[in-house]
């Protein structure tokens, strides 16, 4: 994504860069552990500047560039104020995995009782800490009518169809650690881009790029949450471990209901044909 850290809130938790159609983010800054300043020679382009952030575990979590566009003295004065004048050793550590309780056919029927009566999409996040469970434990027991899974190919058939009939759309990715956020039109038409490697799913607007590979999606999931505005579908991405890779929406202002567009798109995805009933 191309953009201006405009419009910055922080509290003890995190930063929110609120910028809807640019650069949208939402960071969880006690999750960010080391930076580090990286210069390139780039035979066309000359020196090439960025900063890179990482958590405790060595995993890139955010980076910025320095473009035509940006402030070039400014970009050295932060340099000059935050650059260490040696590299200490990092002291990376693995993080193990939370435990998650189990889901049996009594709280089963309770989540999906709970799930039924949110009112707001956000109310999704406190269902998931109140139960200790995953996202994909809470699709795999509640009602198709609020989750079920479709096949791998979904992404790249729901972009198209959004880049055929012009709806705008919202793309969530998260690392954990940030979260950037799109929202706007998909301006070509994606196909899998044999020049950057098989299997690549690459998103290419003017100022927003995605790249993602097919073969890490392992499951795709159609997901409903009502709101006080109607039910709120999204496609839902996860890798083999369970990390969600992004989720996709159909834009629309709070107070809105859902597009009729963006529903039937979802519902042409092709249904998981090896799902256990």
């Amino acid at each position: 994504m191309i953009g201006r850290y405009k419009n910055q809130k922080y509290t003890p938790h995190g930063g929110i860069i609120l910028n809807p159609r640019e650069l949208d983010l939402r960071l969880f800054l006690d999750k960010w552990d080391s930076i580090f300043v990286m210069r390139e020679q780039d035979e066309r382009q000359g020196e090439q500047q960025s900063i890179h952030f990482y958590d405790v575990e060595g995993n890139a979590v955010h980076s910025v560039s320095l473009t035509d566009e940006s402030q070039h003295s400014h970009w050295q004065k932060l340099l000059e104020e935050y650059t260490s004048p040696d590299n200490p050793e990092l002291l990376l550590q693995s993080l193990s995995p939370s435990q998650k309780n189990s889901i049996d056919i009594n709280n089963a029927a309770q989540i999906e009782d709970e799930w039924r009566k949110m009112t707001d999409i956000h109310q999704f996040f406190r269902l998931l800490e109140r139960h200790n469970v995953t996202r994909q434990q809470l699709f795999r027991v509640v009602a198709d009518d609020l989750a079920y899974q479709v096949e791998r190919g979904a992404l790249l058939q729901i972009l198209n169809a959004a880049h055929q009939q012009q709806n705008e759309i919202m793309i969530f990715v998260s690392n954990g650690a940030c979260i950037q956020i799109f929202t706007g039109l998909i301006e070509q038409n994606v196909t899998q881009q044999k020049t950057i490697g098989e299997g690549w799913i690459s998103v290419n607007n003017q100022r927003f790029t995605l790249q993602l590979h097919e073969s890490a999606i392992a499951e795709s999931w159609i997901t409903s949450k009502p709101t006080k505005d109607g039910f709120v579908t999204s496609l839902e991405l996860f890798a083999a471990d369970g990390t969600q890779i992004a989720q996709l929406f159909g834009q629309r202002h709070e107070g809105q209901p859902e597009q009729s567009q963006w529903r039937e798109q979802l519902s042409a995805l092709p249904v998981k044909k090896d799902v256990a009933a």
